[in-house]
Formats: structure tokens, sequence, C-alpha cells
């Protein structure tokens, strides 16, 4: 037996005011004016002093009608199976063998304990020994595999690289709190990236920064083409102080960088799209900016800020980080890997969402016998409150 909302049991302090009301009620008592009251001694038509609870049946009632309500508006859930569910550990590993090895004592102690362990792909594939470590061709996909996760399971062990090229910078849902597991392997080192624009060399993707000016030894370097099509934008019912910021904005990219963004008069010519209704995402190869919109999106094209993107609403408008924002993002979306690095564990606990589904959804099962008892208690107590005059 439990409470879904315990906080509410404070108000089980409120079964004081009938009883004051009934002491006070007592004390302040009640004058019967009789015929034959002038011929009464002094001494018998003194006051008796003192507290007494008068209608003692209807203080009861009262006392248990504040008790149904508070109990009722609390939630109060009785489960049989709560206390006998036997607990179902769930082992996630991401696809990446050199983390297998790194914890493969844990994933043997956890075969041989009968635990569940799978990989963190789109199919939830099983471990079913150390051989399937040799396999691999599994394609790391957290949130698919967080999705197909048993409901039933009580624990969650999650193994992760800790690298923040592999995570991206994505938010995860997630039914059950997981407990990371942290590889300590070194990061690969990937090869810097050169943007180029219409097929004229501009930005490299260097070390020390997102984006920097282009290097002697650039011809080595992986390429990523853009086209001008790929800076086109759309402003879809924002507000006109949302317009102005986020047109300065793709100014000020515009002019550290030379990415010449063009505003569109069609969403179909447009790859990013900034718009305040939140769209049927059907077309991947667009990138939606969804102001004043706090939900949390699987899709990967698109981005929710909870605030409108004005001065007096966005935080990060006041501090002049907008363009930064809008910048790592288009960037992230069109594949330009950065540099890799590691995320603390606050970090990674903070990417996690997590979805109690223990209370979530649950109403308290005794509602309707504590609402009977209710009814039938204010019955009673208005039927003894009027046979008394009180």
């Amino acid at each position: 037996m439990q409470f879904l909302q315990p906080i509410l049991l404070w108000g089980l302090l409120g079964i004081s005011i009938p009883i004051l009301i009934h002491l006070w009620q007592g004390k302040k008592g009640q004058v019967i004016h009789w015929a034959a009251m002038h011929w009464l001694s002094e001494q018998e038509s003194s006051v008796a002093k003192g507290f007494r609870l008068e209608n003692f049946l209807v203080l009861l009632l009262r006392i248990l009608l504040l008790v149904l309500l508070v109990l009722l508006l609390s939630q109060l859930y009785f489960s049989t199976t709560d206390t006998i569910a036997e607990p179902r550990i769930i082992h996630l590993f991401q696809p990446d063998k050199q983390l297998a090895e790194e914890y493969k004592f844990e994933l043997q102690q956890a075969l041989e304990s009968e635990e569940e362990v799978y990989w963190a792909d789109e199919n939830l594939t099983p471990i079913e020994s150390l051989e399937d470590l040799e396999e691999g061709g599994q394609v790391f996909d957290l949130q698919a595999s967080l999705d197909k996760i048993p409901g039933d399971g009580t624990s969650l062990n999650l193994y992760l690289s800790n690298s923040m090229n592999a995570l991206k910078s994505d938010f995860y849902l997630s039914s059950l709190k997981p407990i990371l597991f942290l590889g300590s392997a070194e990061l690969l080192k990937s090869a810097n990236q050169v943007i180029t624009i219409d097929g004229v060399k501009a930005l490299e993707i260097r070390e020390n920064g997102l984006l920097d000016s282009i290097s002697d030894s650039a011809n080595q370097l992986p390429t990523i083409a853009f086209n001008k099509a790929h800076f086109a934008y759309f402003l879809d019912g924002i507000s006109d102080s949302e317009r102005v910021f986020v047109q300065a904005s793709l100014d000020a990219i515009t002019e550290v960088y030379g990415l010449d963004f063009v505003e569109e008069e069609s969403m179909e010519y447009a790859t990013m799209i900034f718009t305040a209704n939140p769209p049927k995402v059907d077309t991947p190869e667009k990138l939606y900016f969804v102001s004043n919109n706090f939900s949390f999106s699987e899709h990967a094209n698109l981005i929710s800020f909870s605030d409108q993107l004005a001065f007096e609403h966005s935080e990060l408008v006041r501090t002049g980080k907008l363009p930064e924002a809008i910048l790592e993002r288009f960037l992230d979306f069109s594949d330009v890997e950065k540099k890799d690095v590691r995320l603390s564990r606050g970090q990674l606990e903070n990417r996690f969402l997590v979805e109690s589904e223990g209370d979530q959804g649950r109403r308290g099962n005794l509602n309707l016998l504590l609402l009977s008892f209710f009814v039938l208690c204010f019955a009673a107590e208005r039927f003894f409150a009027n046979r008394h005059g009180i």
C-alpha cells in the first residue's frame, strides 16, 4: 500500500479544526430562559466551568470526513504484486569491442547470473555468450534500444565509451534511470575536415575550434561539399522580434565565417526552417528550429527551444549565444564531425530524461471505495447535526 501523492497527507492536520470548533462551542455554552428561573438561588443558577465535548458522534464523523478526503486526494494505491516482483536487471552495451573487452568480467558475471545483456543497436540484439563480442557489425542506436527495453525491468546498466561524437548532442528518453559504466580507452583521433562551398575550399574543422581558416595541408583532409542551397532558410510563423534576432544571428555567422545564408520565400526551397509550430517531420533533408516548444523529440533534424527567441524570453539571445547554437546544430545536422571529447558523469546523466513508469499513469485504485465511505459519512453527519441543531 502506498500514496501516489504523499505530500497531501499534510492535510491530516486539518482534523484539529472540528475539535477546536467543538471545544469553543462547549466553552461558549447556550443560555436557556425558563419561567421559574428567578426562584433559583444564586448558587443553583451558577454556570459550570470547564471544557466538554458535546455531540461526540458528530465530532467523530467530521474528523472521519476530513481523513477520507485527504486519503482520496493522496491517491491511495494498494498492490499485491509490488512486494513479490523479482528484480530484472538489464545490461546494455554500446557496440564497441574495446568497451566490451574492458568490461568483460562484468559481462561474464551477468551472463552467469542469467541476467539480460544486449547490444545498444536498433534491434536490441541479445549477447548470449562472450563469443558474440567477435561478431560485430551492430550499428549504435541508443534511443532505439532504450525504446525496446522491457517495461518490467527494474535496473538498467548502461556501458558507454564516453565519446562526444558517439553520443552527439542528443537527449535520450528512458523508462529506467541508467547506471553508467564508462570506458577508459583513448578516444579516436579523427582527421580534420574541410568545408567547401560550390567547390571552393573555405573553412577547416580544426582541433582547437569549430571552424577556422584554411591551412596549407588542407589538400589531404576529408572534404564536405556544400552549395548555396544548404544555407537557404525560411521563417515560418514566428514573431517579429524573433525574426529580428534570428536574422541577426545568421548575419553574425556570415560576417565571421563567410557562410552566406539566404532567406527563401517558400519552405520548399529552404534547408533550415525557423518556426513556432511543431511540424510533422517527414522531410529528413530539412533542419527545423522550433521556438517556444518545451518537448522532447526523437527526430535528429528537429531542434526545440523552450522559449521564444526574443531578448525578454531567451537566455541564448540575452547572452549572445544564439548564433553559436544555430551554427553548432547546423554543422551537426550536416555531418560535420567535431573534435571528440570526453563528458563528465554528470553531463552524461543529464542527457537521459527518465520517464518513471512506476507511478505514471496509475491512479489510486481505492478511490471508489473511499468516495463511497465519504458520501455515507457526510449523510450521517448532516443527519445527526440537524437532529441536534448544530
